[in-house]
């Protein structure tokens, strides 16, 4: 017995300090952005202090607020994510069922050009939006990020949800059509409660890729006031020289909103998980 438990207690030993390495060095990078936010243009480039909390401070975090509109910035993302999500969650919903439960011509090439589409840098796409935005007079508002985020969001909402509707049996969908639902009343009462992992995951990940996107965002507003966080920060390079910390500080105004989305939303992605599995 005590030869099986040795290796056995060797074996989790290994585990556990193999993902505490792993663990110290994923936080490593948010330790440093945290420090270096919080010390003074001269503490950045203290090396012997660099990783050691001294001499902190706020006042990188006043001169954000202060002398540039990170307040904003932060109002232009959450309302642009947010938008974009949404809008991209309800787009693959109905594409997503039309591609897996309804019969039409070409409907398997669609699907696999949604996925292609999804795969196309966005260094491709940003000139002919330019152009088309220029040409609606949309340049330089929200509404040019509203429809080029798009562009990415919704292949990308429509893949994800649509293999979430294929493992759901169409036996229930039948149940339901005899019992007299409508297709869409098999949509909203049978699958979407079913799916709503899949769902609460595509608005996630569409949300993430909204607020972290910063090529369009660059490209198409130019206006302080109507900038997004990441394309802001690049405010916080004059010259050759960067301001540390106020770009640190920064960048952890743009780090804690999606963190936070993740913690709270979390726990429904677990528990939906068995929505629907059991009956009453």
């Amino acid at each position: 017995m005590n030869r099986h438990r040795a290796p056995s207690r060797f074996n989790r030993i290994l585990v556990y300090g193999t993902l505490l390495i792993l663990v110290l060095i994923c936080l490593f990078p948010f330790y440093w952005m945290v420090l270096t936010s919080l010390r003074t243009p001269r503490g950045v480039y203290v090396r012997e202090l660099m990783l050691i909390p001294q001499n902190l401070t706020l006042d990188n975090y006043r001169f954000i607020f202060n002398e540039r509109p990170v307040a904003i910035w932060l109002r232009n993302s959450v309302v642009v994510a947010l938008v974009t999500s949404s809008i991209s969650v309800v787009i693959g919903i109905l594409a997503g069922y039309s591609l897996v439960r309804l019969s039409y011509l070409g409907n398997r090439t669609m699907a696999k050009t949604i996925l292609f589409t999804y795969l196309l840098p966005g260094s491709l796409l940003f000139i002919p939006l330019f152009i088309l935005m220029s040409t609606l007079h949309l340049v330089n508002t929200v509404w040019a990020l509203l429809l080029a985020y798009q562009t990415f969001n919704v292949p990308f909402c429509t893949w994800l949800i649509l293999g979430y509707f294929r493992t759901i049996p169409e036996e229930l969908e039948d149940a339901a059509r005899i019992d007299g639902c409508s297709r869409m009343g098999v949509l909203f009462r049978i699958i979407l409660p079913l799916s709503a992992p899949g769902v609460v995951t595509a608005f996630i990940f569409g949300f993430t890729n909204s607020w972290n996107e910063f090529l369009f965002a660059t490209v198409l507003v130019k206006s302080k006031d109507m900038q997004t966080l990441p394309s802001g920060l690049g405010s916080f390079l004059l010259g050759d020289v960067f301001l540390w910390g106020p770009l640190m500080a920064a960048a952890i105004v743009t780090t804690v909103p999606p963190i936070v989305l993740f913690i709270v939303v979390q726990r429904y992605v677990v528990s939906g998980m068995t929505l629907g599995s059991v009956k009453g």
